[in-house]
């Protein structure tokens, strides 16, 4: 299991919700299937690029053997040759591209490398792991540097406001300066933060920015880190939540839920109204509320439910241990009939009854998705099933979750104001903290 950093740039939650930290150290650090999964095209990534071979260099073998998350391994396949080739098709596109820009310069790239932005303001708990960092250098002077951030899911990653992305080059710009302080980092440097997403279209997106802007993020970045120290740093709910493993005990969403809920009601409550009143209250006001309460309505619902969860799990825990709850009483759930033996012992008496295997083992004809992922197709082979012999069925139409139009993004905020702010601040090539 890999160990991260109390705070870890690739944590979106701290930035946000300070005590997350806190309460997140109580549950275990768990990596689920996705992830387990990335970290092996992330080795293959970084195998390709330590030994300047080509992902098909490794078809059909496993890579990772022993490996923490995974003491299997990984066994190397088509799909995931085709995501780690695309990466490096980018890679190799800039190597070219900064040679003509910067003519003379050495460019050069660097897998699976430590950043450390803690080091710019003596923290030793904010560090992480880049994948991809690629520098030209003319002689011994820096004069441009991007980071590569590969990620192998399908959930969209935003570049612009990205904490982790700009973690990751300040503790990069960092390691630059203190590696040669006779040729500091100038404040001016163009600099690169990209995110190579092969299941997202576009699959490359990236953000520019000047090393100063990047170390005026990283200003904020600091106070979002110094919240975290204090013994009680508040919670705050949003949509870095989603992944928080305090989530289903985490009163921030709920308390911040029934606030809405509340506030949308227009009822003032000193008669005594009960909870299930000011529920009742809104059902029946909800065909009169503009589409701005509604959404706030839905967007409190997570939270409404984090608390009703907390309130069966209080009872649950009191029936446990034996104390009378009225109208609630523990009992068993649905049953379900399952062989009272091993399976070895189960199949052989099966043919001792004349079944045949496929009577014991029912086949199924594989999905669509099984397919695409079969390591014994080709991708053009796959492409050709797909296109002859699959169809696309739209799904029934449901209630679903979309950006809004004008989308909150506090950090980047606060990183618009601290640039406003030291507009005017010192124009010397070396920042004031380093």
């Amino acid at each position: 299991m890999t160990t991260h950093a109390r705070l870890s740039p690739s944590n979106l939650r701290w930035p946000h919700c300070p005590g997350s930290v806190r309460e997140e150290a109580q549950y275990p650090d768990i990596a689920g299937e996705a992830a387990i999964d990335g970290t092996g095209t992330h080795l293959l990534l970084e195998m390709c690029l330590n030994n300047d071979y080509t992902p098909n260099f490794y078809d059909g073998r496993v890579i990772g053997a022993n490996h923490p998350e995974k003491a299997e391994g990984w066994l190397v396949g088509a799909d995931r040759i085709e995501r780690v080739q695309m990466c490096i098709n980018y890679i190799n596109r800039r190597r070219e591209e900064l040679a003509k820009e910067y003519p003379g310069a050495k460019v050069t790239v660097e897998s699976e490398s430590k950043s450390d932005p803690g080091a710019i303001y003596g923290r030793t708990d904010w560090y992480g792991t880049c994948d991809v960092t690629i520098a030209a250098h003319v002689g011994q002077q820096l004069v441009f540097l991007e980071t590569v951030d590969y990620k192998d899911g399908r959930g969209w990653v935003a570049v612009d406001g990205n904490t982790q992305l700009t973690a990751y080059m300040g503790g990069k710009l960092i390691k630059e300066h203190r590696t040669d302080v006779h040729h500091p980092v100038p404040l001016d440097l163009p600099t690169r933060m990209t995110v190579v997403q092969p299941k997202t279209n576009p699959p490359i997106r990236y953000a520019d920015q000047s090393a100063k802007q990047v170390y005026d993020a990283c200003a904020v970045l600091n106070e979002a880190a110094k919240a975290t120290d204090a013994p009680d740093a508040p919670l705050v709910a949003g949509k870095h939540c989603q992944w928080c493993k305090h989530k289903p005990n985490c009163t921030a969403q709920s308390e911040e839920s029934l606030e809405v809920l509340k506030m949308t009601t227009d009822v003032v409550t000193q008669g005594g109204q009960s909870l299930f009143e000011l529920v009742e209250n809104v059902i029946n006001d909800v065909e009169s509320m503009d589409s701005q309460r509604l959404v706030e309505l839905a967007d409190a619902r997570a939270g409404i439910e984090a608390a009703f969860d907390r309130v069966e799990a209080e009872l649950f825990s009191r029936l446990e241990q034996g104390q009378t709850v009225d109208g609630y009483a523990l009992k068993p759930g649905r049953s379900s009939r399952v062989w009272n033996e091993d399976e070895e012992t189960i199949v052989k008496m099966l043919k001792n009854h004349k079944l045949k295997t496929a009577d014991i083992y029912p086949p199924k004809l594989a999905s669509v998705a099984q397919i695409e992922k079969n390591a014994s197709l080709t991708p053009e082979q796959k492409e050709k099933i797909v296109k002859e012999y699959v169809t696309t069925v739209a799904g029934s139409l449901k209630l679903t979750k979309v950006q809004r139009r004008a989308v909150e993004m506090p950090f980047a905020d606060m990183v618009e104001n601290k640039q406003s702010e030291v507009a005017q601040s010192t124009t010397s090539d070396v920042p004031s903290f380093l």
